[in-house]
């Protein structure tokens, strides 16, 4: 995008009063919040806001960044009787940490006005753009950054009350002032009350949390690549499950990391033994032995609270991020589209980032159309455009338009898998190329994809071509998989518990598109788009699945496994949206420890599935 930075704004600083004390001083915890607005409102004139809730914003504890280590087995439990009921949190109830004190002004301030020297962590270029076209930018850390009080609590009711309160500051409904000791109120008589939030990551999950609340005041939201459930970021069916290139992360490193107050030697001394013991209830609650969803997770599953939901939400995700997965903005859209909210979703290519600036993707035009419909009252026709836009993986330059998704003539196949009896699956990762001490990761994804023969038994591959006479009606058309896909059997296991896996993979040489963003020769404004394999790769992985054969009936209660009983498994893969090209192939795989994404535990299982019994459903469309 193009800065040419004609709007002159100032820069204040401000501490928002919350309605929590999550350090147990006895007051409410304050958080500083940094606004870039319009110098023209110094003189009256009033403008919308776009907030950013951002706990990496003061920057973070690198050193503290120490993840757990997954090379260990997954623990086995006896049967267990836990009920929904006991699980399933109570968002009417009163915040667990709320403020019982709050401070009594002592005067009022009209401006807070500092130099803009303050360096942010994680803060795109859209703010400044967005400040010349008559927004102001107002950037929080929350609960427990560098500058702010209390105790980071990641995705808790407390932290999303904290950056709820910046909203009701925009709406006059509670304190600000000008330090933390002083007591001089300031208050947001710039603002309209019309408030938008966006961002990346944990700042976008933070959008997606606080609309949930149904705060009056925030008109839309824009979450890239945000979690919508804590829970399908961290876990899945049981099991440890981080992002893609983070294991051993979870959301108690994530609190530690992004609680920059410890920066502060003085401040930190001071809360270092309370801190201590609410990380303890992080960890405790979070519960990686058993891997279980409860009532921990459950108050952290934002789709919990759709029916709250008043805010326009534009999401955007990359099909290619398997660090946020597409099991975040995908059910959060069907969830909106089931309540009737005003939504839309915009599919990408890429991985984990930004794509104002996506050649062809007019990324920028649609967010800046969102916002002056929703916050500036523009009939711009913004809310008439297709709500789902998805960037094909066959050509870049292809936008696939509908207003749902999956596309209304999506439906279901049946991937053949042949009988072929019982067969065994040796789960020992020791006789697979994989060296934990190299971490050869993607040596194992090769060697489990396209290594064939009878003498590998690490998993169970079936290999199938749509394109085949007859198999299905689009004949050479391009096959477009759009959905869940799912797979269940039935399988004995030796053992007390096992891991299983399952993976959906697009076999076919091609020049797939890359991660690299290639600037687009003579653009002027940063246009980029992705760049390709030097050389065709083999195969593509489209999606896959995990789950803890103890946890076969549900989440949150784990089941007795009784060594060499057969008993029913159902995986349901990450979603997806993928063209298969005319002359590719699809490959079924199911195999137990997965190397990149699970445990790594050093036991030998053999899994003996019923191949009779295996169905898989692809959600398909024609193009």
């Amino acid at each position: 995008m193009k800065i040419d930075n004609k709007t002159e704004c100032i820069f204040e600083k401000v501490f928002i009063e919350t309605p929590v004390d999550t350090d147990g001083d006895g007051m409410a915890d304050l958080v500083a919040a940094y606004i870039r607005r319009p110098a023209f409102t110094l003189n009256g004139e009033k403008v919308p806001a776009v907030l950013v809730a951002n706990p990496y914003l003061m920057t973070c504890n690198e050193d503290w960044y120490v993840p757990h280590d997954v090379n260990g087995e997954v623990k086995v439990y006896p049967q267990q009787d836990i009920k929904e009921e006991d699980i399933r949190f109570d968002f009417s109830a009163p915040l667990s940490m709320a403020a019982e004190n709050f401070r009594t002004p002592a005067g009022e301030a009209k401006t807070a006005i500092v130099p803009e020297d303050v360096e942010f962590e994680c803060i795109s270029d859209l703010y400044k753009y967005l400040n010349q076209r008559g927004y102001a930018s107002v950037f929080c850390g929350g609960l427990g950054t560098r500058g702010s009080e209390g105790f980071t609590l990641t995705g808790s009711r407390e932290e999303i009350a904290a950056f709820k309160a910046v909203i009701d500051w925009l709406n006059g409904r509670c304190r600000a002032y000008t330090d933390k000791t002083g007591n001089i109120e300031i208050k947001a008589e710039w603002c309209t009350g019309n408030v938008a939030m966006s961002a990346k990551s944990y700042l976008g999950t933070m959008c997606i949390g606080v609309a949930a609340t149904g705060v009056e005041g925030l008109k839309a939201i824009i979450p890239e690549a945000g979690i919508s459930n804590w829970y399908d970021y961290y876990r899945a069916g049981g099991l440890t499950v981080p992002a893609l290139d983070w294991q051993g992360d979870d959301l108690d490193i994530l609190a530690k990391y992004c609680f920059s107050r410890a920066k502060d030697a003085d401040d930190y001394e001071n809360v270092k033994a309370g801190y201590a013991r609410a990380l303890k209830a992080l960890e405790d609650g979070e519960d990686r032995d058993s891997a279980n969803y409860s009532r921990f997770w459950d108050e952290r599953n934002y789709l919990n609270q759709i029916d709250n939901f008043k805010a326009a939400v534009f999401i955007i995700h990359g099909l290619n991020d398997w660090n946020v997965k597409t099991n975040q903005c995908l059910p959060l859209f069907k969830a909106l589209e089931e309540k009737g909210v005003d939504r839309k979703i915009l599919l990408h290519q890429g991985e984990h980032i930004y794509v104002y600036d996506l050649e062809g993707g007019g990324v920028l035009g649609m967010v800046e159309r969102w916002l002056d419909h929703y916050l500036k009252g523009e009939d711009n026709g913004v809310e008439k455009e297709p709500k789902v836009l998805v960037e094909s993986n066959s050509d870049q330059s292809v936008w696939m338009a509908s207003d749902t998704w999956p596309p209304e003539d999506s439906a279901d196949i049946a991937f053949p898998v042949p009988s072929q009896g019982r067969k065994i699956i040796i789960d020992d990762l020791s006789s697979t190329v994989y060296d934990k001490e190299k971490d050869n990761q993607k040596e194992w994804l090769d060697e489990l994809v396209l290594r064939d023969g009878d003498d590998y038994e690490g998993r169970l591959k079936w290999i199938w071509d749509p394109f085949e006479s007859g198999n299905y009606a689009g004949g050479e058309r391009p096959l477009r998989v759009a959905g869940t896909v799912s797979v269940a059997f039935d399988a004995a296991i030796d053992r007390k518990t096992a891991i299983l896996s399952a993976m959906l993979v697009d076999i076919g040489d091609e020049r797939r598109i890359t991660a690299e963003q290639i600037p687009v020769e003579g653009s002027d404004d940063g246009a980029f788009r992705f760049g390709l394999e030097e050389t065709p790769s083999g195969y593509k992985v489209i999606s896959r699945g995990w789950l803890n054969a103890q946890n076969r009936t549900c989440l949150w209660s784990k089941e007795d496994i009784e060594p060499g009983k057969t008993y029913t498994y159902h995986i349901d893969m990450v979603p997806t949206d993928h063209t298969l090209m005319p002359g590719h192939r699809l490959a079924l795989i199911i195999y137990g420890i997965d190397a990149q994404q699970t445990q790594r535990p050093d036991t030998v299982t053999k899994i003996d599935v019923d191949t009779d019994t295996v169905t898989a459903k692809i959600p398909v469309s024609v193009i």
